[in-house]
């Protein structure tokens, strides 16, 4: 990203989709979420990440705003300018020009066989140690099951993963939603009737994480995944093999835990897809050597 780029996710094109009056939601040291009719938006100064529901600003435009970032404070936003109205003044930036930028997985047209590069580099992760969840024995009983290739899932089955995975952990995006964003790109990508049945559990149980994590996860189930990841998936379908390494590198360097949460549900659904039952005991094996 140039530094005096503006980017924004397709997924929020057209802006207006959604409204033109919001307020701030919350506030963080380089970003900031605007809700708009129940829709988040992530305005922030990154030259390296896009949220799937973002927009970044060059870091000038960005600390225009700065005095004016608070949250319930109310925002305007039109095709060309963002306004932010606090009690002591008014701060506005253009939007213009703007780049698209696209972060849909699912119109990359990658193959299975083309995803499973991926699965060498993640194995041996030593994943108990590196998540940000407490591998006990029901999460590992459940990680087991959403490895199982070829599994016919009940709708309880799924409501079950999704009750037990959803909201749980630390942070503004908890590790179960990281793994179940993971899970569900992949799924998507490749079209398996899996991952509509996990969107639809997703959709009926939102509510019980955070308003940023069902943003991520609504994105998510319509293939919209965050910049980082989009390049991998992007990567593979291009088939340069040599920057998958390094790609996931970079995700998994996503905050505390997320981006190592993430990669762990990409692992998971990666051997969900493979198709080889003898695969299917690949989480167990490797968990059951690290104990």
């Amino acid at each position: 990203m140039s530094n005096q780029e503006i980017q924004m996710s397709e997924y929020l094109s057209p802006l207006l989709q959604f409204g033109k009056i919001g307020v701030i939601h919350s506030v963080f040291e380089h970003s900031f979420n605007v809700e708009i009719k129940q829709q988040l938006i992530s305005i922030a100064c990154f030259h390296d990440y896009l949220s799937s529901f973002g927009i970044n600003l060059p870091e000038d435009r960005f600390n225009t705003l700065a005095s004016a970032l608070q949250t319930g404070n109310r925002v305007k936003i039109s095709d060309d300018v963002l306004t932010i109205y606090s009690i002591s003044s008014v701060r506005q930036v253009t939007l213009k020009p703007c780049r698209l930028v696209p972060l849909n997985v699912f119109t990359l047209g990658l193959s299975k066989k083309q995803l499973l590069l991926l699965k060498p580099f993640l194995a041996e992760k030593n994943w108990q140690t590196k998540i940000g969840l407490p591998v006990d024995k029901r999460a590992s009983t459940l990680f087991a099951r959403m490895a199982q290739p070829n599994r016919e899932w009940t709708t309880t089955e799924w409501q079950e993963v999704v009750g037990y995975l959803l909201g749980r952990g630390k942070g503004l995006t908890p590790s179960g939603d990281d793994l179940l964003m993971g899970y569900q790109l992949v799924l998507g990508t490749v079209s398996d009737p899996r991952g509509i049945a996990l969107a639809v559990a997703l959709g009926e149980a939102q509510t019980a994480t955070t308003a940023i994590s069902q943003a991520y996860l609504t994105c998510a189930t319509k293939g919209y995944a965050n910049s980082l990841v989009y390049q991998l998936f992007s990567d593979l379908a291009q088939n340069q093999e040599e920057k998958i390494e390094e790609q996931l590198e970079k995700i998994m360097r996503i905050g505390h835990s997320s981006g190592k949460d993430l990669a762990f549900g990409i692992w998971l659904a990666l051997q969900a897809i493979e198709g080889e039952e003898s695969e299917g005991e690949t989480w167990k094996r490797v968990n059951k050597n690290k104990q």
